[in-house]
């Protein structure tokens, strides 16, 4: 687990290749009398970091690992401004502002005069930064290496302020950073931007004129972490507020009915895969939708209402030879983040999962290993209370050696938080409802077939609330093996008067197929401020 070094709030990724996602986006809107949404769909693609770095290979003993091509980011092309300026952002459920490359950032190959080997270091940019609690994560930005002295500004696009007719600025400076120091700085500002049909006025975003990435971010979290609200800085100086950012304009602007949207990355290998703001699409799932709260683990510091897209994970286990084996049941908060290519555990328990799994850790290259045959065969399972999503462990793999030997794509996350990036999300259909503060989820449909899009108004259509919805992670305890997430188990009703009992199988009954711990010191810190 990277530790998050930031104001907007972010967790970083080391890798040295990356798959993008270029978008193909278009609206789909119904008439105007009748409720309305938005979809963006994108095709995959193989890519790069976004700071040049030198292809990774590590040895475990007597086989060489070539890690690399093991990051997905999804990329949102906007034309910002008037007239419209092209601009390629990354796009984050792990954090919630908007911001861009400048045209003037120094570290541009046309105007660079800096070293990236300073990144982090110039202009007192480690100083203001300070660490937010720890577990909020935000897509990898630079790869962790200092191989270039510049980047090349022109593949993802920068912001030139002074085209733009309708630019404005609202004299606030923007400053965010990140563990692999990676950082932006600059200035709020107010614009257009525009995605095909989709057009959106007054929009805050952070124009860097420094940075050392050549791509910036829109995230699409919860307002409670957006920077101008949760930004140390922005606290310490008693100057915090909320904006509408991009799924909320969407709603503001009446695109769409409900701050709600839909994701689904599809299976690794596939080409495409879609967000869909305002509805759901049932044919991109199978078996029952299933809605558990999103949790707020920053109620008693004063926040109230959750902070990030977090569950709670009640267990994980794995099918093998037809035999299930839970390896824990020790309820834990877990981050839905499309920033994050892997998934990170609480230690124990990825030691446990690790001894199911026969994997061993090799601290040469910083990863699980184990043979190829036994990932081949293993289903992993992950609980959240009364249903599973569950994939096949080969789809965890890092790299594959010569000699049958696998790399996991799972990591520590230190004593209790888990982070469950794109290899986990990759196998669910994800409903986040943002008005609501609940999440659905249900296993996600590779077949395709006809989209059957129903827009959503209230609640999220067909889903229901999951059998443990009303137990959730309370606070820190444990990591102990044992329990059963494959049959029955009892839950207290949400009224707390009375105990059903609810039985699901090991699969998802319905479906039938085969970062660092948030921290209360930090989050009394920030509270000290608001009070």
């Amino acid at each position: 687990m990277k530790w998050t070094i930031l104001f907007a709030a972010c967790c970083v990724l080391l890798s040295e290749t990356v798959q993008c996602i270029s978008v193909r986006h278009y609206l789909e809107e119904e008439e105007a009398s009748s409720p309305k949404l938005v979809k963006f769909s994108f095709n995959k693609h193989q890519g790069r970091t976004f700071t040049a770095s030198e292809e990774l290979s590590k040895r475990d003993k007597d086989v060489t690992f070539d890690l690399k091509n093991e990051q997905n980011f999804y990329s949102i092309k906007l034309s910002v401004g008037t007239p419209g300026q092209e601009v390629v952002v990354l796009l984050d459920t792990g954090s919630s502002d908007l911001w861009i490359p400048g045209s003037d950032n120094p570290y541009c190959k046309e105007s660079s005069s800096f070293s990236i080997s300073n990144q982090g270091k110039e202009n007192g940019a480690d100083g203001p930064f300070q660490t937010l609690p720890g577990g909020v994560t935000a897509t990898n930005m630079s790869g962790g290496s200092t191989a270039s002295a510049t980047l090349d500004c022109k593949e993802f696009g920068t912001f030139n302020r002074e085209d733009s007719k309708t630019f404005h600025s609202n004299d606030t400076e923007f400053s965010v950073s990140y563990g692999d120091t990676s950082y932006a700085i600059g200035t709020w500002r107010y614009d257009s931007i525009n995605i095909n049909d989709v057009n959106l006025t007054n929009v805050s975003i952070g124009v860097a004129n420094k940075t050392n990435s050549s791509v910036g971010i829109m995230g699409i979290g919860l307002s409670n972490l957006e920077n101008t609200y949760t930004g140390v800085e922005n606290v310490k100086n008693r100057n915090t507020h909320k904006y509408l950012n991009f799924p909320m304009l969407l709603k503001e602007q009446g695109f769409i009915e409900k701050n709600v949207y839909s994701l689904f990355l599809n299976r690794r290998e596939a080409f495409e895969g879609s967000i869909l703001f305002g509805a759901v699409d049932h044919s991109k799932y199978s078996g029952q939708l299933y809605t558990v709260p999103m949790l707020n683990l920053y109620q008693q510091q004063g926040l109230k209402d959750p902070l990030q897209l977090q569950v709670t994970l009640q267990g994980v286990g794995i099918e093998a030879n037809n035999m299930t084996n839970t390896t824990s049941t020790t309820p834990v908060p877990a981050l839905l983040d499309s920033g994050t290519t892997l998934v990170y555990l609480p230690d124990k328990m990825l030691a446990m999962l690790a001894e199911q799994l026969n994997a061993h850790w090799d601290r040469g290259i910083g990863y699980y290993v184990t043979d190829c045959s036994r990932v081949d065969n293993t289903n992993l399972y992950f609980n959240f209370g009364g249903f599973n999503i569950v994939s096949n462990m080969s789809t965890y793999v890092v790299s594959r050696s010569n000699e049958n030997s696998c790399v996991l794509g799972l990591q520590p996350g230190g004593p209790e938080a888990a982070i469950l990036g794109d290899m986990f999300m990759q196998h669910a259909y994800i409903v986040f409802d943002l008005d609501d503060f609940e999440i659905s989820m249900a296993q996600a449909n590779y077949a395709g077939g006809k989209n059957q899009l129903e827009a959503v108004t209230q609640q999220v259509p067909s889903a229901m609330k999951a059998p443990g919805y009303s137990h959730t992670f309370s606070g820190s305890q444990s990591i102990t093996g044992g329990g059963n997430i494959f049959y029955a188990t009892s839950y207290s009703s949400s009224s707390g008067s009375s105990t059903s009992t609810r039985t699901w199988s090991g699969r998802n009954a319905a479906v039938d197929l085969a970062p660092a711990p948030m921290l209360a010191f930090f989050a009394h810190f920030i509270y000290s401020f608001l009070i």
